[in-house]
């Protein structure tokens, strides 16, 4: 058994009920090729160390394995999108505890536009508020309970719009329940988009002559969703160099959110 990590740990190393339910994804049996050198599940754990922590890859600690081996895994499952499947799967299943249907029939949509912390090349662009942050901008889909179905990332100029046509385009096949997308009015926009689809569109807004900052149910958990996930360090600014690896990181955090949520759940 491998030390563990002081603090963090009970967030990053998962238990034995834990990785039974995503090892055939990260582990998958008749896989071809060299046998392992690591075992599938320190690699997932050291992912979700760099996540959580924020550490650069070459400040892996030695009861890892290798930074380099990590580094290389880390690509091949950013590639095939292992963790959104395992982040589609989790949700399923503390759904199932809640709800009769595991499909949601109702989706919210939300973007946060993050500054990015890179100093070399990157993908990064003007945007949010007055165009004055350099950065990224993070759109995820949310259902009732607050749980994350899908995330996006994208330069931070293209309109949040723009973004969350593409990100409900993309996944609405997989949600097939799906009657009705919520939203802020800054996603006014997707009127025709819910039309072709048969969708209903709920736009929320405060009431006429509120100022400031108003919670609106049930966007509120949205805004929940992103206060967790802006706690792991990793997502505190941007420090990718690609969307892929932006989208990717959002969804191991993701990932590492739902298990925190399932430990949370009632037996």
């Amino acid at each position: 058994m491998w030390p563990s990590v002081p603090f963090v740990a009970g967030v990053i190393e998962l238990t034995n009920d834990e990785w039974d339910l995503v090892e055939d994804l990260f582990d998958p049996q008749g896989r071809r090729g060299v046998p392992c050198r690591y075992p599938r599940r320190q690699m997932v754990e050291a992912m979700l160390f760099l996540a959580r922590t924020g550490c650069q890859w070459r400040y892996l600690p030695d009861h890892y394995p290798a930074w380099e081996a990590v580094w290389q895994q880390w690509r091949r499952w950013r590639a095939n999108g292992v963790w959104a499947r395992a982040m589609s799967r989790i949700a399923r299943l503390i759904r199932s505890k809640h709800r009769s249907h595991v499909g949601p029939t109702m989706v919210m949509i939300d973007a946060q536009t993050v500054r990015g912390g890179r100093a070399g090349p990157t993908f990064h662009s003007a945007g949010g508020r007055g165009g004055r942050t350099i950065g990224t901008k993070r759109s995820i889909l949310i259902e009732i309970l607050g749980m994350p179905l899908a995330v996006r990332a994208d330069p931070a100029t293209p309109h949040d719009v723009r973004v969350g046509r593409e990100l409900i385009a993309d996944h609405l096949d997989k949600l097939p329940n799906v009657r009705a997308i919520v939203a802020d009015r800054g996603y006014r926009g997707l009127a025709n988009l819910a039309a072709r689809k048969h969708l209903t569109l709920d736009i929320k807004a405060p009431p006429k002559g509120t100022k400031g900052f108003t919670p609106l149910a049930p966007l509120y958990k949205v805004e929940h969703a992103f206060a967790r996930l802006g706690r792991w360090r990793r997502l505190s600014r941007c420090y990718e160099g690609t969307e892929a690896s932006a989208r990717a990181w959002l969804e191991v955090v993701c990932v590492a959110y739902l298990f925190v949520r399932l430990r949370a759940e009632p037996t």
